[in-house]
């Protein structure tokens, strides 16, 4: 059974939400923990703020996130670097409360007038497997719930947003400046990636995953990203179609992140949907085509940088960015745990 991620709930109350309008503005910040081979390898630190700044050099929500690092044996020989994040559930019925506070982030930005159809608790619906139901509250990670203005998080939960560990059974290249080492792993692109899952980047089609793959039932809470995950057959065309379309929570149906102006291949389960888990976008290698930082896998002496894909997602669930990045072309394809989520490798040329 995979590790389960600390889930700590929240009572979602309106006293919650900060005010930002005040707020200095300035760009996020991503303070590392230096653990385990990390504490004296400046090299490898430098690394690590390289990845982070491709995320801190487009945001400007003012906001600190604490990210606790390391390298350690991950007992598997094909996950390179793991994110767990601090993941924190509404109570009381606090669908609508974060519902709200998206339409409410994207309320300033023209390219997010999408948001504004999110459908309330009342009209939301979703595909899921026999057996697998639906809560009345919305999760996400903590970082992301800061995103969206609810305050005194690190107060409440401790200042701790996640924790990234590297496989030690990878030979990492701390520095791709001079070129990627053959057979060595870019740590500076597992970084970003590790971020990325941290900051939101998650969906609840990994836990409805695991609890068919066990022939279990239950209620699952659905994430931000969840939100926009629809089947890639159902796309919604317009606001309206936006609002009213089920989204797809079942493993293997081939799924699309939708805003009606672009739909981006999503990943669909490791047990019942194409090997790779659904937090990410739709792999490379399945898909002909790279979308962004948050493919599945990474082979050694390849670096990738986070694309306007990438910053598409984050804008529209609860992120500002110094330049909102536009939507990108639509890319249909009907090819088609925990919070515990894994950064792959596989061999491939290029």
């Amino acid at each position: 059974m995979p590790a389960i991620t600390r889930v700590l709930r929240f009572t979602a109350t309106a006293a919650l939400i900060n005010s930002l309008a005040s707020a200095p503005v300035q760009a996020l910040v991503i303070d590392f923990v230096f653990g385990a081979g990390l504490a004296g390898n400046p090299v490898a630190q430098a690394a690590l703020q390289r990845g982070a700044a491709q995320w801190t050099s487009r945001l400007v929500d003012p906001m600190t996130v604490t990210v606790n690092v390391g390298f350690s044996d991950l007992g598997a020989p094909n996950i390179i670097g793991a994110a767990s994040s601090v993941t924190l559930t509404t109570t009381n019925d606090g669908f609508d409360l974060v519902r709200d506070a998206l339409v409410a982030d994207a309320a300033d930005e023209s390219d997010d007038a999408i948001v504004a159809a999110l459908p309330a608790l009342a009209q939301f619906s979703a595909h899921t497997p026999p057996g697998i139901g639906l809560s009345s509250e919305l999760a996400g990670t903590k970082a992301n719930f800061k995103a969206l203005g609810f305050g005194g998080l690190d107060a409440v939960f401790g200042a701790s947003d996640g924790t990234i560990t590297f496989n030690t059974r990878f030979a990492f290249d701390f520095d791709r400046g001079d070129g990627i080492g053959a057979g060595l792993t870019d740590l500076e692109t597992v970084a970003a990636h590790e971020i990325g899952h941290i900051l939101g980047f998650i969906s609840v089609v990994d836990e409805v995953d695991f609890l068919v793959n066990h022939g279990l039932g239950g209620t699952v809470t659905v994430n931000p990203l969840d939100l926009f995950r629809f089947r890639s057959d159902e796309t919604p065309a317009d606001a309206a179609a936006f609002a009213a379309t089920s989204r797809d929570l079942v493993p293997g149906d081939p799924a699309v992140f939708a805003d009606t102006a672009s739909a981006l291949a999503l990943s669909t389960g490791v047990a019942a949907g194409d090997g790779r888990q659904a937090s990410h976008f739709k792999d490379d290698a399945l898909l002909f085509f790279h979308l962004g930082i948050m493919d599945p896998t990474l082979a050694a002496g390849i670096g990738f940088d986070v694309t306007t894909a990438d910053l598409r997602v984050l804008d529209l669930i609860g992120y500002e960015f110094t330049v909102v990045p536009v939507p990108v072309p639509a890319l249909l394809f009907l090819s088609a745990l925990f919070p515990l989520l894994g950064f792959t490798s596989r061999p491939r040329t290029h």
